[in-house]
């Protein structure tokens, strides 16, 4: 755990890191992903701390298990959030089920990038081990096929070269 996290209001919370590093690493990576809509925006950076956008809603893992599939929506929402990762710049091209948020209005943003630019990842490994555990991964990996056959088959490839 890098730091805590703080509500300040209905649309900011207040993010405190143990480590001045973690700070640097994921306020560089918030004004990265400054340009695109999955990344919270920042209002404030201090030497161990970061006032950001509040995301409000709840974690992909809680929204999944209350619906028990994946809508083409939200698998075309999750397709677009990883290809926006590498098109930012992002170095880890994955995310914890948990550090995914689904808003109210069926948005789904991205939380804690601390690593993003620091781990290598070209495949969301971390996240397809999530949704194997809900049983959910064949239906996102056949979604997966049917939008983006290219991407489907560069990401099927780095999992069978992992199993090797």
């Amino acid at each position: 755990m890098q730091g805590a996290v703080f509500k300040l209001s209905d649309d900011r919370c207040l993010k405190i890191y143990a480590k001045k590093r973690h700070c640097l690493r994921e306020s560089k990576t918030l004004y990265a992903g400054k340009v695109s809509s999955i990344v919270p925006k920042v209002f404030e950076v201090g030497s161990n701390y970061i006032v950001m956008e509040y995301i409000k809603g709840q974690p992909l893992e809680d929204y999944l298990n209350s619906h028990l599939s994946i809508s083409e929506p939200i698998a075309k929402q999750l397709v677009y959030i990883f290809k926006e990762m590498k098109r930012i710049g992002f170095t880890r091209i994955d995310a914890s089920i948990r550090h995914l948020f689904v808003t109210d209005v069926g948005e789904i943003k991205v939380v804690d990038h601390v690593n993003s630019l620091k781990i290598q990842q070209e495949w969301p490994i971390r996240f397809f081990c999530a949704l194997k555990k809900l049983k959910l991964l064949d239906t996102f990996l056949y979604q997966l096929k049917e939008m983006d056959p290219e991407l489907y088959g560069e990401w099927k490839k780095l999992m069978d070269e992992s199993k090797e």
